[in-house]
Order: structure tokens, then C-alpha cells, then sequence
């Protein structure tokens, strides 16, 4: 269990560094990449916990039937289409506490050929915005 937390340790330390990173992130631990805090959750008790309501933005990923996928690989780029971020996320949903601004989140989900979705968002001034990256292509119950 202890080499775990050294590696986890490890990719993160690389994630703060490089600003983009493609390393998986921890579930449940917020994260600074660059100037974007994200956190990667949305599955069991983890994704009531009262911090998260702080985030501007929650990323859900979902199937045909509205039923939360998890294991997604994410991509956030800003209006210049600049990557910011590029990890990997077991969980249903990804956090961000970001400047304002437009971005575009891409998505797909590791292990399954359902190609990249991606929306359009800006942070709300107040409270937290919803945006929702459906797999059309993957039926309910699946």
C-alpha cells in the first residue's frame, strides 16, 4: 500500500510541474494542474463530500439511459484550444475551479469505442454548472 501512495504521489508531483498532464489522477483529492484546480469523483459516499459545491464546474459522464460511465480520459482546453489539462478519471465526474473564461472539455471512455465527446462551457459567476458528456452509443444498463 505504501509504494501506492509513493507513485500516486509521484504523478501527481508531475502533474503540477508539467501544467498538462495525462496521469491518472486520485480519486477524491483536488488537484492543481497549471492555473485549474480538478478533482476527480462522483462515485460512493466520495461525491457528497461539502467541498465540492465550491467548484464552479462538474463534469458528468454519461450513457445513452442517463447512467453515470466512469473511467474516462479528460482533456480541458481553453478558447485558443491550448491544452490545460489531460488525465485519466475512475470516477462518474470531474471538478474544476477555474478563471473565467470559455473552455471546451473532451472525453472518452478508456476501454470502449465510442469516439471523443466534448462541450462548451463557461464558469457560472455563482454556484456550480452542470455539463453533461453523453455516450449515446452505449445503451442503458451496460
Amino acid at each position: 500500500m505504501r509504494i501506492w501512495h509513493i507513485l500516486a504521489g509521484a504523478m501527481v508531483a508531475g502533474a503540477l510541474i508539467d501544467g498538462a498532464s495525462a496521469d491518472p489522477l486520485p480519486m477524491d483529492a483536488p488537484v492543481q494542474l497549471g492555473n485549474v484546480e480538478t478533482v476527480c469523483t462522483g462515485i460512493g459516499s466520495g461525491k457528497d463530500d461539502p467541498r465540492w459545491a465550491a467548484y464552479p464546474i462538474r463534469v458528468e459522464f454519461s450513457n445513452a439511459g442517463a447512467q453515470y460511465l466512469s473511467g474516462a480520459h479528460v482533456k480541458l482546453s481553453d478558447v485558443a484550444r491550448k491544452t490545460l489539462a489531460e488525465f485519466d478519471c475512475s470516477g462518474s465526474w470531474v471538478l474544476f475551479k477555474l478563471p473565467r473564461g470559455k473552455y471546451t472539455v473532451s472525453a472518452s471512455i478508456t476501454g470502449e469505442n465510442l469516439g471523443t465527446h466534448s462541450a462548451n462551457f463557461e464558469p457560472p459567476t455563482t454556484g456550480q454548472k452542470r455539463v453533461e458528456i453523453q455516450f449515446g452509443a452505449m445503451p442503458a444498463n451496460k
